[in-house]
Parts: structure tokens; C-alpha cells; sequence
């Protein structure tokens, strides 16, 4: 009875994370490999609940995830936004900068933290309508951290913010919170303050 009971636990959280995999338009492949449901299963499932829905503002979304490391680059605006995305999975426990650990205990458990981190990043930039980034290119902006090649997360020295760095350029790259914001004294400097502090006060 406990096996059976927990093999419907189970179902119920694929079926749930594939939902909400669909609700934030995630491609067939990529509510596959989080939720391990078939690509006839998706299908169904969009067809059963979003798409019949009057008005229904999910789309399905063709073809393979997004990879062009670029497009989170290339305009301050949009590396202001990777740099959320990015901080969003350092705070829900799903990246970890210093390894480049990607955490879950399961596929299923990686694929629900993603979905809170987007949500999380949707919030901070108002909604859909203020996101520049899908939940697709979470998902491969998620990749290229984990593997280290191109991009990596780091952490500001002015405004201690993070913000995702590309490994291959040889131009000068500012944090892009800083570039919209007056800069500061950096974290070397706050601390040398910190520690003579005391000492100039007496």
C-alpha cells in the first residue's frame, strides 16, 4: 500500500510540474527531461487544460531550447536581467556559485526549483510583460553557469551584487548595476573602513 501510495505522490508531482513547466511555456523536451513524462503525455496535458481556455495566453513553443550565449549580453538591459535570473538560483538554492553545482535531489526536485527561481525573477521585473528572458532560456542560461565554459556568476566589489560574466571577452565588463547606478566605494575599501573605524574613533 506505502509503494503505491508513493508512486502516486509521484505522478501527482510530474503531473504538477508539468503544468507548470506548460504554463510558463517550456518546450516539450524540457518538461521531458525534468519531469520524465512522455511528449504524448505533454501534449494532452496542454490540450486538457490551456488549449481550450478562452483568451489562453500560453504558447507552445517549437523547436530545440535556446543557447546563443549572447543574448545575455549583449545590451546592458539584458544582462541586468541574467544577473536576477542568475541571483534568483543562488537564493533558491539551485546553483551554487562556487562549485557550479546544479542541486536537486531528483530531476523533478531541480525542474521545481527553476520553476520558483523564474517566478521569482518574473516578480522582481513585473510580470511576463517586463521579462526579457523565458523560463527556455532560464533553463540554458542554468546550463551555460553549470558548465563553466562561457559564462560564470560573480559578485560585484563595488555594490556586491551578482552578475554573470562572459569568460571569453577581452573588453572591460561593469557590473550592470553599477552602470545604473552611482558608484560606490568597493568591498576592499568598506572593509579597510570597517577595521580603522574603531581605531579613529579613539
Amino acid at each position: 500500500m506505502r509503494s503505491t501510495d508513493d508512486r502516486y505522490r509521484s505522478e501527482q508531482a510530474r503531473h504538477e510540474l508539468a503544468l507548470r513547466l506548460i504554463g510558463h511555456e517550456a518546450r516539450t523536451g524540457t518538461i521531458r527531461q525534468l519531469t520524465g513524462l512522455s511528449d504524448d503525455r505533454i501534449r494532452r496535458l496542454y490540450g486538457s487544460y490551456f488549449k481550450h481556455q478562452p483568451g489562453n495566453p500560453v504558447r507552445r513553443r517549437r523547436g530545440r531550447t535556446p543557447s546563443q550565449v549572447a543574448s545575455f549580453l549583449k545590451t546592458p538591459r539584458h544582462r541586468r536581467h541574467a544577473a536576477t535570473l542568475a541571483a534568483a538560483f543562488v537564493a533558491g538554492g539551485l546553483f551554487d556559485p562556487d562549485t557550479r553545482a546544479v542541486r536537486g535531489d531528483s530531476q523533478l526536485d531541480t525542474g521545481l526549483r527553476l520553476c520558483l527561481a523564474y517566478e521569482r525573477y518574473l516578480s522582481l521585473h513585473g510580470g511576463r510583460a517586463g521579462a526579457l528572458l523565458t523560463i527556455e532560456w532560464a533553463w540554458a542560461l542554468l546550463g551555460n553557469l553549470q558548465s563553466g565554459d562561457e559564462l560564470a556568476l560573480e559578485v560585484c566589489d563595488v555594490c556586491d551584487a551578482h552578475h554573470v560574466r562572459d569568460l571569453l571577452s577581452l573588453e572591460s565588463q561593469q557590473c550592470p548595476t553599477c552602470l545604473v547606478a552611482p558608484p560606490g566605494p568597493t568591498r576592499a575599501q568598506r572593509d579597510s573602513t570597517s577595521v580603522t573605524a574603531p581605531a579613529n574613533a579613539r
